[in-house]
Parts: structure tokens; C-alpha cells; sequence
């Protein structure tokens, strides 16, 4: 029996607290849950039959085996440092943050018994990107596509003066860096962490100069989907991936597949087959 802590008690922590109790309950035990917000944290506790302990983040790493992040940017690489110096297993949802402070969770991964997962979220094509790392890649490009309302409130907007009401027609909101885009919608574009992270951990030594990653973020009102495309040169080949998932009814800045995607994780987890690199 493994127990299992959650950090960040909104929609996605809320789904797999959920899949916790139903799907994996002679497999895995939730003993606690963290959220900024105690009014959040306490709505999920009542909604579970386990009704687990609220707890600070230090309390809930001493008491679970397998940490789940599920909260956002700004706390993920620190969950991940504390998680991993624990020796505790821990999977991240909000990739952006290690994307920022590579420092505060690569030595500790360096020297842990615990493993970090980090799930595909709504990316396809990640399979291919790390078996092309071990050889030269030279450029990759994502191309986020959103409506508008999903985009709402993100800084990256505020400092452009982009007012995302008066959008009549797609309009590219921002193009740079990864770690740019996390820093412009820390919300959205955790996918071009994922991506990045993928295409540098697993290169190999061979595998040349860093490639080139730029990203896109694209405001659409015609949209009814949040698309991310994928496109990757490289001396193995070419991919050129494209997903098209609906938003959550819950939180239209969560993608339905980014939820899915979480769901699957954990199910490798705790299954004894699992597919895919």
C-alpha cells in the first residue's frame, strides 16, 4: 500500500484524489492534502470518503511515498527539491516551474532514491522528441492555440496591452523562449516546458548543440479547442504533432487532456504493463 499526498486541491488534484479512492484503493492510500488556499483544500477533504488531513507541505512529505503537485508554477520546483531530498517519488503537473529553477530539484534528482514523472499533459508526440534527442535535433516549435477566455489574466497580456475582448481574429499574443512563454502565461503553456525538458534530459552525448525551441501563443475567438502543434527537425527525421482537446467544464485554463493525461500517469504507476517510451 502506497501512500499519497496532494499539493494543490483544484481540478486536476481533485481528479486524482478522486482516482485514488475508486481506481487504486487496495493500491494506495491519500494520507494528506496542501493547498494555498484552506477554503480549497477543505472543499476536496469533504468531497472524499477518506476525508484526508490538511497538513503544511513538510508534513505531507513525511507522511507520503508518492507526492503529487498539482498547484501551480510558482511552488512546483520546490515540491519537486523537497519531494526528491526525501527520497520520496514525486509527480509534477505544473512543469513550468521546473523549467524556471532547474537548480532547486536537479541535484536533489541527482541524488535521490525517488523518481520525478512528469506526465505528457495535452502533448502528443513526446515519444518521438526524446528518441530523436539522442541523436541532433535542430529546431522544434510549438504553436499554441487557445480562445481567448483561456488565455484571461495571464501577465504576459497585461505588459502587451492586449485586450483579449476586442479580438476579432487569431492574433499571435506572444513568440519567444520557452521559459519565456512560462514567465508570459504561467498557466498555459506548460506544455513548452514539457516539451524542453524532453528534448534536453534525455540527450545524449552525441547529440550536439542545444536545438533551437520557440514557441507561439495564439489567441483565437473561432477556437472552441485548445490546440498545441508540435514540430521537430532533426538528423533522425521529422514530426509533426498536433492536439486538439476540449477545455475542462470545471476551469477553461485546464485542458481536458492535460487531466487525462495525469489519470494515465498514474495508472502507469501502479500497473504492471506500461506502453510507450
Amino acid at each position: 500500500m502506497r501512500t499519497v499526498g496532494i499539493v494543490g486541491c483544484g481540478t486536476i488534484g481533485t481528479a486524482l484524489a478522486r482516482a485514488l479512492e475508486q481506481e487504486y484503493a487496495t493500491q494506495a492510500r491519500l494520507v494528506a492534502l496542501c493547498d494555498r488556499s484552506a477554503a480549497q483544500a477543505h472543499i476536496l477533504q469533504t468531497r472524499l470518503r477518506s476525508h484526508p488531513p490538511i497538513v503544511s507541505l513538510p508534513q505531507l512529505i513525511r507522511r507520503a511515498q508518492l507526492v503529487i503537485e498539482a498547484a501551480s508554477v510558482s511552488v512546483s520546483s520546490l515540491v519537486a527539491q523537497l519531494a526528491l531530498t526525501a527520497n520520496r517519488d514525486v509527480l509534477i503537473m505544473s512543469a513550468g516551474g521546473l523549467l524556471q529553477r532547474p537548480a532547486l530539484w536537479q541535484t536533489a534528482a541527482g541524488r535521490s532514491r525517488g523518481h520525478l514523472y512528469l506526465p505528457s499533459g495535452a502533448l502528443c508526440g513526446l515519444d518521438g522528441v526524446k528518441a530523436m534527442a539522442l541523436g541532433s535535433i535542430r529546431r522544434i516549435s510549438l504553436t499554441t492555440r487557445k480562445p481567448p477566455r483561456a488565455l484571461a489574466g495571464a501577465p504576459g497580456l497585461a505588459r502587451r496591452k492586449i485586450q483579449l475582448e476586442r479580438l476579432r481574429r487569431a492574433t499571435v499574443v506572444f513568440a519567444g523562449s520557452p521559459l519565456e512563454a512560462i514567465r508570459a502565461f504561467p498557466q498555459n503553456t506548460n506544455v513548452a516546458a514539457t516539451l524542453t525538458l524532453s528534448a534536453l534530459v534525455y540527450r545524449s552525448s552525441r547529440s550536439g548543440r542545444r536545438p533551437k525551441i520557440t514557441v507561439r501563443v495564439i489567441a483565437d475567438p473561432r477556437a472552441r479547442r485548445n490546440s498545441h502543434e508540435v514540430e521537430v527537425e532533426a538528423e533522425a527525421g521529422r514530426l509533426i504533432a498536433r492536439l486538439e482537446s476540449r477545455p475542462s467544464t470545471e476551469n477553461p485554463k485546464t485542458s481536458e487532456m492535460a487531466i487525462r493525461s495525469a489519470l494515465v500517469t498514474l495508472k502507469q504507476l501502479f500497473a504492471p504493463v506500461r506502453i510507450g517510451t
